[in-house]
């Protein structure tokens, strides 16, 4: 009995990361719609330096390197530094575009939805880079996906939305971070590499914000909930939670858990904003989920 709780805690942990990825947008959302105190830039940098000071403490009570042989620990720490500021560098451009998006549209549900479409991305792109054949039924997804794109985010007079093209670009940001993580990924410090990740990407952020933000400490007062969630919660908290799950839970299991985030984003949008999605909005988000779900199947292995 104790062996199966232990199976189910990963898909458990793995759940609650989707969870809270998913109830961010709705934070997102607030601060997109006071522009004039505070701006894109300035959130994200705050939000992920809040992320980085979070796990530093993570990182010293769990990552202290004791089986690492003296002669490899130096160069698997500069390893570390270097991957971790490259993709520090694709989750802030990746970041701002999101949440850009969802300033322009002020829809966050949508906004989840369509930022889960980088679970299509990705295998597309790993077959055209690294050779990876995916599934069949990622090629069944694909068209499902962008029926669904349609129905999120074409209008009834076919005018495509700018923010909604904004979060779609974000999409092939964080597939592109997700890709460089995977390959780095067995060769860095996770956590240390994570840390050094949300640090740099708050740190562009915040050089940005200063170059051309309006950031004004009445901005921070007023959206200091939605920037303390989402810099605790939805950075530091939801990607150590995702380090653990992915360590108890299968791959494919895992990956399938993470891509509810886009359903939990419409239903904490909902809930916390009051509002009810359209019909085409239902339709284009269930299409959209069965295509995340579908793209993350696994393909069976031929028996030698």
């Amino acid at each position: 009995m104790q062996k199966k709780k232990f199976k189910l805690l990963g898909p458990l942990i793995c759940l609650l990361t989707a969870v809270i990825w998913g109830s961010g947008f709705p934070f997102q959302d607030i601060v997109g719609k006071d522009t004039a105190n505070i701006d894109n830039f300035s959130f994200n940098g705050i939000r992920f330096l809040i992320g980085g000071i979070i796990l530093i403490p993570v990182f010293l009570i769990f990552e202290k390197e004791k089986n690492t042989p003296k002669n490899e620990l130096k160069p698997k720490l500069k390893r570390t530094a270097i991957f971790g500021v490259i993709s520090g560098a694709l989750l802030a451009v990746s970041a701002v575009l999101q949440q850009a998006g969802i300033q322009l549209t002020g829809e966050s549900g949508k906004a989840g939805f369509i930022t889960g479409f980088y679970l299509i991305i990705l295998p597309v792109a790993m077959l055209i880079m690294f050779k990876q054949k995916p599934s069949i039924f990622v090629w069944i997804a694909i068209p499902i996906s962008l029926l669904g794109l349609y129905f999120l985010s074409v209008t009834k007079d076919f005018k495509i939305q700018l923010g909604d093209i904004l979060v779609l670009l974000c999409a092939f940001g964080f597939s592109a971070q997700m890709i460089f993580v995977d390959r780095v990924g067995n060769r860095v410090s996770i956590l240390k590499f994570s840390c050094t990740q949300f640090f740099t990407a708050g740190a562009i952020c915040m050089l940005l914000g200063v170059i051309f933000g309006n950031l004004t400490w009445q901005g921070i007062t007023n959206n200091i909930l939605p920037i303390l969630y989402c810099g605790v919660m939805s950075a530091g908290a939801a990607y150590t939670l995702q380090n653990i799950g992915q360590k108890l839970t299968p791959p494919a299991v895992a990956s399938l858990i993470f891509a509810l985030e886009g359903l939990f984003a419409t239903i904490f949008e909902c809930i916390f904003e009051g509002s009810a999605p359209t019909k085409r909005a239902i339709i284009g988000s269930v299409l959209m989920l069965v295509a995340v779900l579908l793209s993350q199947i696994p393909k069976k292995e031929k028996t030698p």
